[in-house]
């Protein structure tokens, strides 16, 4: 697969939880073809971007204000 965009979930009741996110990237990597790109956004305050450098490959910012960021992850 060449994209995947994603818009995980991060509540569970009030609970700011995000082990269903990490799932969902996991699951982005195993099915992105090498230089497949997965397109993320996600409520700012969850720093993100280094589990996503860890899960899926090199992830910069393509967008970001103080309430959501666009991420772009390149399938190593």
């Amino acid at each position: 697969m060449d994209l995947v965009v994603c818009n995980p979930p991060f509540h569970v009741g009030a609970a700011v939880v995000t082990t269903a996110a990490d799932r969902l990237f996991t699951a982005a990597a195993r099915v992105l073809r090498p230089g497949g790109e997965l397109w993320t956004v996600y409520n700012s305050a969850l720093r993100y971007r280094p589990v996503l450098n860890r899960i899926v490959g090199p992830t910069r910012v393509a967008g970001q204000d103080p309430r959501f960021t666009v991420t772009v992850s390149r399938r190593r």
